[in-house]
Parts: structure tokens; sequence; C-alpha cells
């Protein structure tokens, strides 16, 4: 099927005589024996956080922590994920009566991770227990020199484990460790701090006041949850319906003031687009610890937070705006692999720059800067290509090597950085295949138009929030002879079309360009949405037209 946006269409149940209702449930693994907690989730459906290997330890040693007024410092990273946990971590810490206090690493100057020389300040500072967010497992060096210093360091991450654990570690709280057996490995870090959290509460608290812990906190687990595109399936899809069940109700008046400034109706989108932006602009921008801040203040201390980090944002969205410009100039189309170096890029945002890169392009995006004369690179490629085999097998050309789900990043020195661009470029020219570098769009199924009604809108409502692995419901609806097809709005970059026997929108944002090519057509096959539109206080069934099918 040839369509004007994507290379490929997968249906995922082409079987027009199952009920349209069982199909969307199927395509989302959800069964009879799952439907309540699909549907009705509740607090005890979330797991028993001592499941997780090194909780009890940890917890252990957190409490004793407490119980002798030591000093405990959370060390965290710089984004959305990074910052909803220590926020979360620091206010219920000093709620049960723990003297901690917080530390993030320079983005630019101390890259990221822990260093040994971050252990000297805080032994200064009497810190005897450490527990990090996010990092530390690969930091041999820093770990071994935390022990000969007798502080003990407590690491909590949820990123992928390497095959030797140092034995200095206390205790490594990971779901990807592989004598871990917690079901859901799907963990943002977010979501580790809050077992954290519900693990301390089982063991200082009554069932009823780990549960009223567990409903302030939610919203902290939710905020990493979402912004770092975790599944929203089982126990995550829990976490982001009891949020949405309550959040107003919020112990942050920060994250509650930044959903106020949103007046669209409340989903997991409005984490997505419009808190998370904000929260990781301040990392990328300027400081994550204006990001923190907003999360921690008081109602009476926000209007100066808030003001900075929407001043951020828009620094940034006019930074990585001005970059792509200049980039898609210096693309070259026969390769698959975009690399870009500019060293009036700031740091913060190499990131989004890639990322904006392998989306618009379909393609492997490295974006580099140069710093302290190496050079900085951040790497993001589509969803369907793995290439960390292929870093992996060069990582002895980095000084420094992260990976995540489809991201990278390095540094790299100048006289080994000719090498690797020939290595990748070549790599990726003989192993990544062509149907590798399709784009391919999920359908649920098809779909006839009296099937489209109320009923049907209001079920896919029910399955909200919508999110990775629980998207929302996509069809096809084949060969219709529209009456006609007009601009939408006078800037012709919108779409409608009309067929007059039905009291439902027809609306295809975006396609403007393809005006005439879609007037030209006799019958459209279309891929779309249904959502609901109410104007004029009417509600009304809208057609939200992704892709046309010619």
């Amino acid at each position: 099927m040839k369509t004007i946006k994507w290379n490929q269409i997968n249906i995922l149940n082409k079987n027009n005589v199952e009920n349209i209702e069982e199909i969307l449930l199927k395509n989302r693994w959800v069964d009879k024996t799952s439907l309540k907690e699909y549907f009705q989730p509740t607090y005890e459906h979330l797991h028993n956080p001592f499941e997780l290997d090194g909780m009890e330890v940890a917890v252990s040693r957190i409490l004793k922590a407490r119980e002798n007024k030591e000093r405990v410092i959370v060390f965290w990273d710089y984004d959305v994920d990074w910052v909803s946990s220590t926020a979360l971590l620091v206010r219920f810490f000093h709620e049960i009566g723990i003297q901690v206090s917080y530390r993030l690493p320079h983005r630019v100057t101390d890259w990221y991770w822990l260093k040994p020389y971050f252990f000297d300040d805080l032994l200064t500072n009497n810190v005897s227990l450490v527990i990090t967010v996010d990092c530390g497992t690969r930091d041999i060096e820093a770990i071994r020199y935390a022990k000969k210093l007798n502080i003990d360091l407590i690491v909590t991450d949820h990123h992928a484990v390497p095959e030797e654990i140092s034995d200095d570690i206390l205790s490594i709280i990971n779901p990807h460790k592989s004598n871990c057996n917690y079901c859901n490995k799907d963990l943002s870090w977010s979501w580790v701090a809050f077992k954290l959290l519900h693990a301390i509460s089982l063991k200082l608290f009554s069932p009823k006041e780990t549960l009223n812990n567990l409903k302030h906190y939610i919203d902290f687990a939710m905020l990493g949850t979402i912004a770092d595109c975790m599944p929203l399936t089982w126990e995550n899809r829990t976490i982001a319906y009891l949020w949405l069940k309550q959040i107003k109700n919020s112990k942050s008046h920060g994250l509650k003031k930044l959903i106020e400034w949103n007046n669209k109706d409340l989903d997991w989108n409005i984490i997505g687009f419009h808190v998370g932006p904000r929260l990781n602009a301040a990392g990328r921008m300027d400081t994550p610890y204006k990001a923190l801040r907003v999360l921690l203040a008081w109602e009476d201390n926000l209007e100066e937070a808030l003001e900075e980090i929407e001043n951020l944002n828009t620094k940034r969205k006019t930074s990585t705006e001005k970059f792509i410009l200049k980039a898609n100039w210096s693309i070259n189309p026969n390769s698959n692999v975009i690399i870009y170096d500019s060293n009036e890029i700031e740091h913060w945002i190499l990131w989004l720059i890639a990322s904006r890169l392998a989306e618009a392009h379909n393609k492997i995006a490295i974006v580099l800067r140069d710093e302290w004369n190496k050079l900085v690179a951040s790497l993001r490629w589509p969803e369907y290509i793995d290439i960390v085999e292929v870093l992996e097998s060069m990582k002895d050309l980095f000084e420094v090597f992260w990976w995540h789900k489809q991201a990278a990043g390095f540094t790299i020195t100048k006289a080994k950085y000719r090498e690797f661009k020939k290595t990748i470029e070549e790599t990726v020219r003989t192993k990544v295949k062509l149907m590798d570098t399709q784009k391919i769009i999920n359908i649920d199924t098809t779909i006839e138009a009296k099937s489209i009604n109320k009923m049907l809108l209001d079920f896919i409502d029910s399955l909200k929030p919508f999110g990775i692995w629980n998207p929302k419901p996509l069809f096809i609806m084949e060969k219709i002879k529209f009456d006609r097809i007009e601009y939408l709005w006078k800037e012709n970059k919108h779409i409608k079309l009309f067929k007059n026997w039905q009291n439902v929108d027809y609306i295809a944002f975006g396609f403007g360009n393809h005006y005439q090519l879609l007037r030209e057509q006799q019958y459209l096959s279309i891929i779309f949405e249904i959502e609901k539109n109410v104007w004029n206080w009417q509600e009304k069934l809208n057609i939200n037209i992704k892709d046309f099918i010619l």
C-alpha cells in the first residue's frame, strides 16, 4: 500500500468479524484475566517493593542513618526522571526525619556520573551515606574510593547492568540485575525511587499511612515514567491512571502550577509535551537545580522559579530550531548516518538536535561539539535500528561511552575521531538494510463508517492514558468517495474533507501541500484516530486523519 508519509503499513488485526473492542484489547495484550487491572487499577495492584533485589539491605541502611542522625546525600543527574526522583526522595526523607541533601555533577566540567573527587568534598561535610539516582553501577574507580573513605553507597538504577558489579557497593536496586526476579523490568528511575519510598513506608508505618504516602508521591513517579518514555503497561499504566485520578492533590505546588498552565484535558500529554520540556529546559540551558527548585518550592516562593524555567524553555526552543535549520543544509542525502558538528551548539541541547534529526530523516544522527580539545557527541536513532552492538565494538575509541534505548553519547579525542567516523559510516552502510530504515506505522484494524459512533469513542477514552505500548487506537477506512475537499483556515496548511450524509468532521492536519493530489483521487483510504470535538458546547465526532492510502 502506498501512503504519503509512511513506507510500510502493518495492520495488527485484519479480521472484521471480531468485535472492535476485543481487537483493541488484544492488540494491547489485555486478556480476560487482566481486565480489572487494566480498567480499574488500584494501589493493591502495585507489587511488593521487597521483590527488588537489594531493597532489604538498602532500607535497613537508610533507617540506620535515620536513627543515628547521619548525613545522607542523594547524588543525581540532569533530566526529568532524575529531578523528579530526587524531589521524591528529598521531600520524603525530610518528612521521616533524615538529614538529607543533594548533589549533581556539572554537565560540562564533570560530564556525567560519579567521580572520586566528589567523595572528598562529601567526606569534608561528614556525609556517610550516598544514594545515587540513575548512575553509579559502572563507576568502579569512584566506588572503590568511596569504600576507602568509609562512605556507604546505595546505587539505584534502571539501565542495563554490566556483567561484573563491584562488591564495594552496599546495595544495587535495579530491575535489570540478573538475580532480580521483579516482574516489571520497564521501570523509570522515578518509579524505582517510588519503590524505595514504598518499602521504607512498609517498615515504618501502618497500611493506611503507607497508602497515604503512595498517594502523595505518585505524581513524582509518574513524571519520570512518562517523560522517560517508559511503556504504559501493567504497573506503569497503573501509576499513570492513579495519578490522573488525583492530579490536583499533588504535594508539589510547582507541579500543580505547571499543570494549571495547560488548558487542555488532563492526560499524559501534559507531562510529555508541557511539563517535561520545561523541567528539562532548566538542565539543558542552565542548571537542573532550577527544575528541582520548582518541584520542592512552597507556593509563596514559586513565581520567580516558574518564570525562570519558562524563559529557559523559550531559549531552548529558539536555539534548537536554529541549529536544526543549519544541520539540514549540511546533510548528505546518500548516507544512512547524519553527522553534524558545530562549536556554536550549547552542550545541553546536543541530544535534542540529534533526536530531531533522527526523527525527521529516519536515520542515525550524531551531533558533536568541541570541548576541552575533545569531541563530545550525542547519538539518536530510529526504534527499528539497533546500533548498540556496533558502538560497543568501537568502545575502545571512546574516553567516555554510555547508551540507553535509542540513544547514546561519548567523548572522543580528535585523533581517534576520523577512525570512528569512517568505521560507523562503513558499518551502517553494510549492516543496516533498506528494510531496517523504512518507516512503519502500526494500525489496529480496518473499520467501516457505520461502526464509528459515540459508544466506540467512549470505549477508546476508557483505554487512557495512552503512551508507549498502549497507543491511541489507529484505524483504516478504505475506498471513501468524499463529496469535496477544502483548505481548513487561511494558511492552507490543513485540509477538511466532507461526507455530507455523516455528522463527522474529517480533518487532515499538515496535508495542505497534498491538496491537489488528494483532489485528483476518485477514492481515498484513510488512516485515522477517532476524537471528540467540542465547539460552542456541542459535542461532535472528529476523524483525525494521519495519512492517506492512494
